[in-house]
């Protein structure tokens, strides 16, 4: 198999690595920003900040760190992302689900495989929006369901987004406050359109 790297298709590739991961810097931004505006950012800022130019001062003087650029970088920053949704609370394993809608941990699998549901794989462990948590399970299942074959951190935007057409309310808060199911269905379709179009672009 050739390793030719001007060949179309790894470029191909290449462009649509990179799309995907300037998505995700671009979310990981609107992750934060939610966070914020609910009173549930992290106290270490300032130390988290140190921690940052820590690692890229260790970098630039060890040939063995993590690289923080280019394509190998852009990886380790989009997991470093995803782990912190774990301590952000924005997602939460399969048990917790579980004991919240009555079920077992294993009746999510197949739910997932209906689109009823999706999961994030952070490490080697699937975790699920918070937001279902207090929601019902057919709600839910019709809103995964509108957001077809999109990527799993691309759902998870669509859930934790604060939408113009649900009056600045993400999903959750806009159902609780009494908006119709249908309208956030018609909604999460557009979504699924407008992103899956874009990756299309992308890879062109």
């Amino acid at each position: 198999m050739s390793t030719d790297l001007s060949t179309p298709v790894l470029l191909r590739r290449i462009a649509q690595l990179e799309a995907a991961v300037g998505r995700l810097s671009e979310d990981l931004g609107t992750l934060r920003s939610a966070v914020n505006k609910q009173g549930l950012a992290l106290p270490r800022t300032r130390a988290n900040r140190s921690q940052v130019a820590h690692a890229k001062s260790s970098t630039a003087d060890s040939p063995h760190a993590q690289p923080t650029s280019g394509l190998a970088g852009a990886t380790a920053r989009g997991e470093a992302a995803r782990v912190q949704w774990v301590k952000e609370g924005l997602v939460v394993p399969g048990e917790q689900l579980a004991q919240a809608w009555g079920l077992t941990r294993q009746a999510l699998a197949p739910a997932a495989d209906r689109g009823d549901i999706f999961a994030v794989k952070i490490g080697n462990r699937l975790y699920y929006p918070q937001a279902f948590l207090g929601m019902d399970r057919e709600a839910v299942a019709a809103i995964c369901r509108a957001l077809g074959d999109l990527g799993a951190s691309e759902k998870l935007m669509f859930w934790l987004r604060e939408h113009g057409a649900l009056a600045g309310k993400n999903v959750a808060a806009a159902l609780e406050a009494g908006t119709a199911l249908a309208k956030v269905e018609h909604l999460a379709a557009a979504w699924a359109r407008e992103r899956g179009a874009s990756r299309v672009s992308a890879a062109a």
